[in-house]
């Protein structure tokens, strides 16, 4: 079975959600066609892309001015994740956990 993504947020109103990813592809944005619509005014409406492959996430920002950071550092490409990294995208802040997928699953059109 392959290792869930948990997104739990530390900044903004989302501090102690936590959001459990276990899609192969999941779309991050402002778009009410993503799978993860989020309501920031820092967010495009196609934003970044959350990616497992061989058990491996990965964080790919879908636009040259779609503000995402891992760790503090601006990603501009296809970025691996760890468990324990800060993922920034707009102006909110998560601590990445990755594991087996055992909490509650995500299902589309999650609105944060």
């Amino acid at each position: 079975m392959p290792k869930a993504l948990t997104l739990i947020g530390i900044s903004d109103t989302r501090v102690g959600q936590a959001l459990v990813v276990n899609g192969r592809s999941t779309l991050l944005g402002s778009a009410p066609t993503c799978d993860i619509v989020m309501h920031d005014r820092m967010i495009l409406p196609r934003h970044a892309e959350l990616h497992v492959t061989l058990d491996r996430w990965f964080v790919i920002p879908l636009d040259p001015s779609a503000k995402v950071f891992v760790n503090g550092q601006p990603v501009t490409t296809k970025q691996r994740l760890e468990a324990g990294d800060l993922l920034t995208l707009g102006t909110v802040t998560f601590k990445t956990a990755i594991g087996e997928l055992q909490e509650r699953q995500v299902g589309a059109a999650l609105r944060w």
